[in-house]
């Protein structure tokens, strides 16, 4: 083999590598995985939790994981126990080089007891805001795709980015019934990334009935409604917002003011079977324009047959990058 020969092969050989290395990235189908909220699992029946990540570990390269979400209250009290276990199942992923974003629920700051979910005493809206255990147990370093937060060394509020199906991907989590400041940040932030498909990950925001929650929950700041008039609606690459917080699937489709449609998607089993580690799973086909939705429990090896099975047809995926 003379040296051009040589060159060629060499050459041949890199690019598979990086094919290979990249495929996830460039294949145009990937399935995200979505966490319910676990309160309830991590509370009475933490082996299903368990279940969940462990599968999650299991299968990310099967089914083309880029990334996991969560859409809040990952536990149930805010004590040094629940927390514990929370860390411990995201702990899996984190050695398995699977990424994740979580939003916060209600239960995971000071609003709720240590002993209960009851209301703490006190300010609730003051303690809403205290987040001091996420933080202490899930500090920046862990989220290894967060590009930038709200506030330093917070990820209440914070944005991840990601590759797959050949788009840019970028991952907002709000706080629950956010306050303007995290609106504002996240106006600004998604404004300057126009090429991404934005997902909004927030613990509540579609009712049982699949309506826009018109309140503050009582004790939030903004409602729900507001967060949709002022950021959702209005940024033309907001291609998805996911929340938990009520129990029972729903969805429903929005058209932005620049025409866009907004798929907006609620997932929370809390109440059946503590959640019967079920997971959300997005069946993304960018070169098809679907997106499939699914809810599979690794614990009982199932998937619903009922109205949480459903999909979106001509979808319209931002491409390329500016």
């Amino acid at each position: 083999m003379n040296l051009k020969q040589l060159k060629a092969v060499h050459l041949f050989i890199t690019a598979s590598l990086l094919f290979i290395n990249n495929k996830s990235s460039f294949a145009q189908k990937f399935v995200l995985p979505v966490f319910p909220d676990t309160q309830v699992e991590v509370n009475q029946k933490p082996e299903m939790f368990y279940s969940q990540v462990n599968w999650l570990k299991q299968s990310k390269d099967s089914l083309n994981f880029p990334m996991v979400l969560h859409v809040g209250d990952i536990v149930d009290y805010n004590n040094f126990e629940h927390w514990d276990k929370a860390s411990e199942g995201f702990d899996i992923l984190d050695r398995s080089g699977l990424p994740y974003a979580l939003a916060l629920g209600n239960h995971d700051t000071y609003a709720v007891g240590e002993h209960s979910g009851s209301a703490a005493p006190g300010d609730v809206n003051a303690n809403l805001r205290i987040t001091t255990k996420f933080n202490d147990y899930f500090p920046v370093s862990r989220f290894t795709h967060q590009r930038g937060r709200y506030e330093e060394g917070k990820s209440d509020n914070a944005y991840y980015t990601f590759r797959a199906g050949g788009l840019y991907w970028m991952v907002v989590s709000l706080e629950f019934e956010a306050r303007q400041g995290p609106i504002d940040w996240a106006n600004k932030v998604i404004a300057e990334h126009p090429s991404y498909n934005v997902i909004i990950i927030t613990h509540f925001h579609l009712t049982t009935k699949g309506t826009i929650n018109q309140t503050n929950a009582g004790y939030g700041n903004l409602t729900n409604q507001a967060i949709y008039d002022q950021l959702i609606k209005v940024q033309p690459n907001i291609l998805m917002v996911l929340s938990g917080h009520v129990g029972t699937s729903a969805w429903r489709i929005d058209e932005g003011v620049k025409g866009n449609k907004i798929y907006q998607v609620l997932q929370d089993y809390q109440g059946q079977d503590a959640g019967g580690g079920y997971l959300r799973l997005l069946d993304i086909d960018s070169k098809a324009g679907t997106i499939g939705a699914k809810m599979y429990s690794p614990y009982y090896k199932i998937t619903k047959t009922d109205s949480s099975q459903f999909s979106f047809n001509d979808v319209t995926f931002i491409t390329g990058k500016n």
